[in-house]
């Protein structure tokens, strides 16, 4: 048998030969498919694209609708059917900014304000800087506004700010006594609430809505009432919603031209203010109130106004500080109210200040304060004043009388800073208000004291003398200052997040550095900002305007930037890669798809022409508490809260900027037909010389993701509103 066997070598050949073969054709498979896998990933990564895309623009129109022509209340749902990724809210990574300037040669950028640290630049070259002022715009649905009440006050009213229409109610409101709460209120629609307040320390408002809110002392006062729009320009407005207390009380409505008025009280009547044919004066309006029951009276007027309130008492009370021209308190230029008692002039520079009016005039010397008997004989109407140098105007009824007022910084013009004085013909009050959180303050003068403010203690009461009295900061954020004489007054209070003012008093090609005056959230967790937003120790977007040299104005406001922090809805997928996601925030739907370079899906919404015009409204859409984040199918049901404007007036230079790694793309991506220029094509970049586009155009500086509205030189008639949107996603339960 041995000898039998033999060894076939063409048949071992051929065995190892098919082994390494098939060794071979799998290798190949192998590489094949490492080299495939990719591929596949891609196209599965693609169609994830496409069709959450689809999903995205769908909810991007819907929400472009309801912000630009619903009401409070409205609301819209929509199903998100996520194909393998998951959709989550990203509050961190998303803000945008629009910027315009009031007068014609200037522009006005700022840079780092949304970084959630406490610095940010400005620029503005054309002329000297002189302040800035920040607003906490407060939006979200976390995030309340904050009224502080001082211990002083008597009594408070309070109506909601209607804005662009009144909101769908009830206005949740939570009053705080040393962070112990006192109540809940529910205040309806159009409603009022009166609270005696004497018997209680400092109190906090939590309102779910901007207020009107009216602090009384004793039993009546003066002061000037916000409009519910004020304009960014000059703080003039042309409706107003005061809440009226029980008894007489009188209104003052002026104006540079004819007027034509409506009040909404019990009825609708309608007014009409002419001017009196006399040279360098304004119109003014008088009407007279005897409540017997407390109500919120609705006034419009037909042109830019301010409205004086006037609640009456036994003894004679009343003072109140009055807005220059240009919408701060220190100016060159004032239109006054025609009510009897003495106007006050108080020059803070170090040169003497002329101011005339119809018939006669009076000299200020330098830092002093003069005093003229109001109004002037034989004017019918609202007396305008011109000083050849900056003043303080101030209205009371007597030297002796009660009143609070809002006491201006010298230095910035407006209600905040860190340089005020005060003086007073008599002992008085100065109650002092932090504007920051960080403050190192010394008052000199008849009465010296001084003190250090943090967020946890943010006021004190000083008594001080007849004279001069300088509050000073030594270190640190801006004060307010609230004078108070007497035993009786009225002043309408601003939320705690409003108008904090910082000095800047220099003139620069490039960047200027300034501070926000709240505390910095850099390198903190979302948790932690959050709730910085909803204490309100970090501003919940902001507003900010710069004060600066126009003319012969040195406060004259040049130019204002709305910031927004807006929540990201953003579906998470991968593909060939990690990290891949489609996206809606502000209106716009983007996409890093493929390889991480940005991707415009829709543009944000906005309405340019015809002629020099441009329109914007943006949906400032943020997530409930109770929202969820998955990779389900999802309900997204979104309700208008609220829809106001910011401003409507002519400006000079429109911007809009957005947060990287986005902002460069939507730039260019809405410069739509800007390559079929012929100007752009032979001079790319000199914006002077685009004469045959009118549209966005990318700023052509180095790294800028801002873009400019192009109307070849035109003024711009600017429209910019707001829309606070609250999204509650939920999972579909089959």
């Amino acid at each position: 048998m041995r000898s039998q066997l033999q060894r076939d070598e063409q048949a071992v050949s051929a065995a190892v030969a098919t082994v390494l073969l098939f060794g071979g054709v799998l290798s190949i498979i192998a590489m094949m498919m490492v080299s495939m896998i990719p591929v596949i990933e891609e196209l599965e990564g693609s169609i994830e694209r496409h069709d959450m895309s689809s999903q995205m623009t769908l909810l991007a129109h819907q929400t472009a609708a309801l912000s630009e022509t619903g009401m409070p209340g409205d609301s819209t749902e929509i199903e998100l059917i996520p194909v393998d990724g998951t959709l989550n809210w990203n509050t961190m990574q998303s803000n945008m900014w629009y910027s315009a300037t009031w007068s014609e040669g200037m522009s006005f950028r700022v840079q780092g304000a949304l970084d959630y640290d406490d610095q940010l630049n400005i620029r503005h070259p054309e002329s000297k800087n002189t302040a800035i002022c920040i607003d906490d715009l407060r939006l979200g649905p976390s995030n309340p506004y904050i009224f502080t009440v001082p211990a002083w006050a008597d009594s408070i009213s309070m109506t909601a700010a209607p804005g662009l229409a009144l909101p769908l109610g009830p206005i949740d409101i939570e009053i705080y006594e040393d962070s112990q709460k006192l109540s809940d209120v529910e205040l309806k629609v159009d409603g009022m609430y009166l609270m005696n307040t004497t018997e209680n320390g400092e109190i906090m408002l939590h309102s779910s809505h901007q207020l009107h809110l009216l602090i009384a002392r004793g039993s009546g006062g003066s002061t000037v009432v916000q409009p519910n729009d004020p304009s960014p320009v000059d703080s003039t407005g042309s409706s107003w919603s005061i809440p009226l207390p029980l008894g007489e009380s009188r209104i003052h409505i002026i104006s540079e031209s004819a007027n034509q008025i409506v009040i909404n009280n019990q009825s609708s009547n309608t007014y009409y203010a002419l001017p009196s044919n006399q040279n360098r004066v304004g119109v003014s309006f008088s009407h007279s109130f005897n409540q017997s029951e407390t109500e919120v009276v609705h006034i419009s007027s037909s042109s830019p106004s301010r409205l004086i309130l006037q609640t009456y008492s036994e003894e004679n009370t009343g003072y109140f500080s009055i807005p220059s021209t240009d919408g701060q308190f220190l100016g060159h230029s004032f239109i006054t109210p025609n009510i009897n008692g003495e106007m006050v002039f108080s020059n803070p520079g170090t040169e003497s200040v002329t101011v005339t009016w119809r018939g006669g005039g009076l000299s200020i010397p330098a830092n002093q304060s003069s005093t003229f008997p109001w109004p002037p004989a034989e004017i019918r109407g609202a007396p305008l004043l011109d000083a050849n140098g900056d003043l303080f105007v101030t209205w009371r009824m007597n030297s002796s009388g009660s009143g609070i007022y809002h006491h201006p910084a010298d230095d910035t013009g407006a209600l905040s800073g860190q340089l005020h004085t005060l003086r007073t013909d008599s002992s008085a009050q100065m109650h002092i208000v932090h504007a920051g959180s960080f403050t190192e303050w010394n008052l000199s003068g008849s009465n010296s004291a001084n003190g250090t403010f943090l967020d946890d203690e943010n006021s004190e009461v000083v008594d001080i003398s007849a004279g001069s009295n300088q509050l000073i900061v030594e270190n640190g954020h801006a004060l307010k200052v609230l004078f108070l004489q007497g035993n009786h007054g009225l002043i309408q209070a601003v939320h705690d997040g409003a108008q904090r003012c910082m000095p800047i008093n220099t003139q620069a090609s490039g960047w200027i550095e300034s501070v926000l005056p709240w505390q910095t959230m850099g390198g903190r967790s979302e948790v932690d900002l959050k709730n910085a937003w909803s204490s309100g120790t970090h501003p919940a977007s902001m507003q900010i305007s710069l004060i600066g040299v126009n003319g012969a104005s040195n406060h004259a406001t040049l130019g204002t930037v709305w910031g927004f922090h807006l929540s990201r809805l953003s579906y998470e997928f991968r593909s060939s890669i990690v990290g891949m996601e489609v996206a809606y925030s502000g209106g716009a739907v983007v996409t890093n798809h493929p390889e991480f370079e940005p991707y415009i899906v829709v543009p944000p919404a906005d309405r340019g022409g015809p002629g020099p015009r441009f329109a914007a409204t943006i949906p400032s859409l943020h997530p409930t508490q109770d929202s969820t984040s998955g990779a389900g199918k999802m309900n997204l049901n979104i309700e208008l809260i609220d829809r106001s404007s910011l401003a409507s007036s002519t400006a000079y230079e429109v911007r809009r900027g957005w947060s990287n790694p986005y902002g460069a793309a939507i730039a260019e991506a809405s410069a739509d037909g800007l390559e079929s220029s012929e100007d752009w094509t032979i001079y790319p970049g000199r914006i002077d010389l685009l004469s045959d586009y009118v549209g966005w155009v990318p700023d052509p500086s180095y790294g800028t993701s801002e873009a400019i509205w192009h109307t070849n030189g035109e003024p711009i008639q600017f429209t910019l509103q707001m829309a606070s949107l609250s999204a509650r996603m939920s999972e579909v339960i089959s």
